[in-house]
């Protein structure tokens, strides 16, 4: 209600104007839009007939102007309707687009003065309490041109609306907000299934299809009504990396595994597929990209990754024949890589792909590295030309399976997320064809990436307008977690005001939020000392604090100069976020996929922690306990290579087996650890001194132990390490100088 206190007087040249849009797949349409309500008791209004599919703009029950408009434009476009009334001339005319529909003389017996409502209204006479599935935004009221009303409809929670002219605010009922809808991914689905399934998206049918090993489940964007219907017959096995694609030639559904060269096809008649997968090992081609070209009626399946290799492979499979082939492309040059992102044009002609991770001559122990290419690949001229560099962002991210073109222009959404880091976020990032610049868009999705053991995609239905994030993660237990989120096209840019400190107190308000945040820490340590672990056995989990301005899901990046001392040598820092870095000042931290990390992180804190390593069993039944005896073997045979190869460019290091435990191995003091130092600093803890006192702070500010890591096996070791700092301080305070002291003591 536009009008809550009194009537709105028309005086003059007055228009009331607004956009409006129809929200689609909806069963019923119709309604009034909006009902002015007359002081002598009269009704303006505009009502759509559903029947009819026409709008009426209706005074009195004298009037009625009837007019329709094109679906397309109703349903996919925001449209303006302006209302101006002439108060001198007694006139009023109806504006659609900056079209005039009609001018005519009213016969309105006083001075024009109205209550003015959109959607329903309980005014007495005249409630209506039928609407239409409509959006409205930017409501205007403007006399002899210039503006003395503005409701932008731009809030995103809460009943109020503000008046941009005069700062005044009134009350919405029910409202439903645009705006988090184009910048809050919604979780539609949560899925968990057994094997490894695959996901595939049918714009002609709207529908989401998640393939698993017995049934096949389809989540309708139009409803967001989930259904499943179990396979006439199992499939038996899904292999790992197995990927699904709905074909545009045919609407049909295919999965595929590249290894053996294997494509099957669904049908939905007989809930069954027309062939299987054999058991193998392990894929070679861990998340290829996809697409399917109407130019030649073939299936493209381009790079990957997999033992050691990462691949710039172009696979091609003829639907006509059944036959396989591989493309040999000219053009610039493709890197191999994996985690790249691949969409297509609407012609499907060419092939656009972005990022990934990998190296110049695909062998993995040879500088691999984050790629920000984005390239064209013309599936008739089978050649690459590349279009353009991302600017190298602060830190390396790589790419969802696919991006999306907006239809109309040059620009492309993709998501990104760090292959650095186990628990993170995915990030939505808009930009063009033609240039290196990108933005985040939207807020970030929680995403836990495991390499090959975890899979996210992007999809778009033009129907409903809206982007569909695809999460998938492999548990231990042999069971998937299948996760959906949609997001309303197009994104909005993410809100950091939130994060961003008020001016005017900016030192003192950060002051004190510092200060209750170090209070707040040491208490918890403390009282976590006293007791470790609840009666129930749930974990106490305190989420990390944002930081201004940053984007949800990054993490900072806090190393500090190295001192004169270790500039000649390599470093491994376990306080504050992991890195690795060599001694030319190389970061390695990227090399280590999530699992090496992991891998290499309990052979590291082992060694130090006791100085006796960790035996294999120990570290298959942490690392691969859903794994057999001999899986666990081979798992850890091919990462030590992996590991051997990034230790032997960190420095003289290597992992030692020979006691019957794996040890670190550092020859030369090579390489400077943080964590061996701060075993060694607290060994010295009854006769600690001023200066060890001093390394060990310095140490610390780097942040909190491996606090972005999260191992089921670490917690028990952090709060250890707490311990032993809170400890080691203790010990020092006791024996100190308090008043000569007083500063330090208190740093």
């Amino acid at each position: 209600m536009l009008t809550p206190e009194k009537p709105f007087c028309f005086s003059n040249t007055t228009e009331l104007s607004f956009d409006l849009i129809f929200r689609p797949n909806l069963e019923t349409y119709f309604g009034y839009v909006f009902r002015m309500i007359t002081s002598d008791n009269q009704n303006i209004d505009l009502v759509y007939n559903q029947k009819l599919r026409m709008f009426n703009f209706i005074i009195g029950e004298t009037f009625s102007f009837p007019f329709s408009i094109d679906s397309v434009e109703l349903f996919g476009h925001w449209n303006n309707a302006k209302i101006q009334i002439d108060d001198d001339k007694k006139n009023i005319a109806f504006f659609w687009n900056g079209k005039e529909l009609f001018n005519r003389k009213t016969d309105f017996k006083s001075e024009l003065c109205c209550r003015i409502f959109f959607g329903l209204n309980d005014f007495p006479g005249f409630q209506t309490m039928d609407i239409p599935p409509m959006s409205i935004r930017d409501i205007r009221i403007s006399e002899n041109g210039k503006l003395i009303h503005q409701y932008t409809l731009s809030e995103t929670n809460g009943k109020n609306v503000n008046d941009a002219v005069t700062n005044k605010s009134i009350e919405v009922k029910n409202p439903i907000w645009i705006k988090p809808r184009h910048q809050k991914w919604e979780e539609v689905l949560s899925l968990t299934t057994a094997s490894t399934p695959s996901v595939a998206f049918s714009q002609q049918d709207e529908l989401l299809y998640i393939v698993g090993l017995d049934s096949i489940f389809t989540l309708s964007l139009k409803s967001l009504a989930l259904t499943g219907s179990r396979l006439a017959k199992s499939r038996g096995f899904m292999p790992p990396a197995n990927q699904s694609i709905v074909s545009r030639l045919d609407n049909r559904l295919y999965n595929f595994y590249t290894d053996e060269r294997i494509v099957s096809r669904y049908d939905s008649s007989t809930t069954s597929w027309n062939t299987g997968f054999p058991t193998v090992p392990l894929t070679v081609f861990w998340h290829s990209n996809k697409f399917i070209s109407p130019t030649d009626s073939c299936l493209y399946i381009v790079a990957g990754y997999g033992q050691l290799q990462y691949k710039n492979l172009i696979q091609r499979y003829h639907f006509s024949s059944g036959k396989w082939d591989s493309v040999k492309p000219s053009g610039d040059f493709f890197m191999p890589r994996y985690l790249a992102a691949l969409a297509t044009n609407q012609s499907g002609d060419t092939a656009f792909i972005l990022g990934g991770y990998g190296s110049n001559t695909g062998d993995q122990t040879i500088n691999p590295k984050h790629n920000y290419d984005l390239l064209a690949y013309s599936v008739a001229g089978q050649q690459f030309k590349l279009l353009t560099h991302l600017k190298e962002p602060e830190r390396p991210f790589c790419f969802a399976n696919s991006m999306i073109l907006e239809p109309g222009t040059d620009n492309y959404y993709a998501l990104t997320y760090p292959n650095d880091r186990f628990n993170s976020g995915i990030q939505l990032i808009k930009g063009s064809l033609h240039s290196p610049d990108y933005q985040p868009m939207a807020d970030s999705i929680p995403y836990s990436f495991y390499d090959v053991e975890s899979f996210s995609d992007l999809f778009y239905d033009s129907s409903v307008k809206k982007l569909i994030a695809v999460t998938i993660k492999m548990e231990k237990n042999n069971t998937t977690k299948v996760k959906a989120y949609t997001l309303d096209f197009p994104p909005n840019p993410p809100d950091l005001q939130k994060a961003v400190v008020p001016a005017g107190n900016k030192f003192s308000w950060l002051a004190i939020g510092v200060g209750l945040l170090l209070i707040t820490g040491f208490a918890a340590v403390f009282v976590l000392r006293k007791k470790k672990s609840p009666k129930d056995g749930k974990s106490i989990v305190i989420p990390p604090v944002p930081i201004a301005g940053e984007i949800p899901g990054t993490e900072p990046h806090l190393t500090e100069p190295l001192s004169e001392e270790l500039r000649e040598r390599s470093a491994v820092f376990l306080f504050g976020p992991f890195e690795a870095i060599d001694k030319d000042g190389q970061d390695l931290t990227p090399s280590f996929t999530p699992l090496l990390r992991e891998i290499f992180l309990l052979i590291l804190i082992y060694t130090f922690k006791d100085g006796k390593g960790i035996s294999q069993d120990k570290l298959f039944e942490i690392i691969w306990d859903d794994k057999s005896i001999k899986d666990a073997r081979n798992n850890f045979s091919v990462n030590s290579l992996k590991l051997k190869a990034i230790l032997e460019k960190l420095g003289d290091c290597h992992v030692n087996r020979e006691t019957g435990k794996l040890r670190i191995e550092i020859e030369n003091d090579s390489v400077w650890v943080d964590f061996q130092h701060f075993m060694e600093l607290i060994h010295q803890k009854k006769n600690i001194s001023k200066s060890s006192v001093a390394s060990l702070t310095q140490m610390l500010h780097r942040g909190t132990f491996l606090g972005r890591q999260n191992y089921n096996w670490l917690e028990d070791i952090k709060s250890e390490v707490s311990g032993l700092i809170i400890d080691t301080l203790v010990s020092y305070l006791e024996k100190s100088d308090i008043p000569t002291e007083a500063e330090f003591i208190i740093k």
